[in-house]
């Protein structure tokens, strides 16, 4: 915050002070500010005056410097994951105060037009901005449509420092194949569905851990790191669960072939799905292990 007339004056008498050669002084008043006759052995003295006149001087330029800092965003990788995320679609941007903005003044509908749900924003080895987004549709991400993406594009390219290329990533999700074995406590888990026993509910512990986790690695933002240990630890985690193992974690990216994961693999798109077909989970019981 910048500081008043009086305590910029305060400040200047504070380290004029420190001179021993020099008298002591004392700030200018505001009534003290209209008197136009002064001599050199009154409190408003000519050189009094001169100390008000720079302070007044450095006010304005204080003032300045707290404006200009509150309209500039430093163009950094948070600061653009907030100018992503601040989309809406459909609306033009107006020339305000130095930088593109909307006018909402009139806009009911702003809330449904933030189509952003998610999004991760990287540099490339080439110096690129990468930006992957995706949308929510009934609580499932998923890409843009095309024209949404082309608009978004324009978007960004306005907002972005000038001269840095933007590429934009909006895909279908990561697809996952997953074979387990899963042992379990017999006395609670069903080991032909993986059903919990001790409730009228349907409840699945392994495929809700399993859920859970592909929902995590997107919580916050794109970009998620599946981790192998950590996908293992989660469903060891579930209720029931006693030990698991690993048969087949494999991953793939639009028309490629699936591959396998070694300990770990970052999204292409920003975000995993499984889908059923590809989901096998081997129920056996944990007494088995023991012999």
């Amino acid at each position: 915050m910048s500081r008043t007339i009086q305590q910029i004056q305060q400040d200047i008498i504070t380290a004029k002070a420190a001179a021993a050669d020099l008298s002591a002084l004392e700030v200018l008043t505001t009534q003290e500010q209209i008197i136009t006759s002064a001599d050199s052995s009154s409190k408003v003295a000519i050189w009094r005056l001169w100390v008000y006149i720079f302070a007044f001087v450095l006010w304005i330029h204080e003032q300045i410097v707290e404006a200009n800092a509150k309209n500039s965003r430093p163009q950094n990788l948070p600061n653009f994951i907030a100018t992503v995320l601040n989309y809406y679609d459909g609306l033009d941007l107006v020339w305000k105060d130095g930088s593109f903005q909307y006018d909402l003044t009139n806009v009911a509908d702003a809330g449904s037009r933030q189509i952003i749900a998610r999004t991760a924003v990287l540099e490339s080895n080439d110096e690129e901005i990468v930006v992957k987004v995706a949308t929510l549709n009934g609580g499932d991400l998923q890409p843009l449509t095309s024209d949404q993406a082309n608009r978004l594009l324009v978007y960004l390219k306005k907002m972005k420092v000038p001269g840095i290329p933007i590429r934009l990533v909006n895909q279908t999700a990561d697809l996952l194949r997953i074979n387990i074995t899963v042992y379990v406590n017999t006395l609670i888990i069903d080991t032909i569905s993986g059903n919990l026993l001790n409730t009228t509910d349907v409840v699945n512990p392994v495929q809700d851990a399993i859920n859970n986790y592909l929902a995590s690695l997107s919580q916050y933002e794109l970009n998620g790191i599946f981790v192998n240990q950590h996908f293992l630890d989660t469903i060891l985690k579930a209720t029931g669960v006693e030990l698991v193992e690993a048969n087949e974690l494999k991953w793939k990216y639009a028309a490629y072939p699936f591959q396998d994961i070694d300990k770990w693999k970052v999204s292409e798109a920003g975000y995993f799905k499984i889908n059923d077909a590809d989901l096998i989970i081997n129920y056996l019981p944990y007494g088995l292990v023991n012999g």
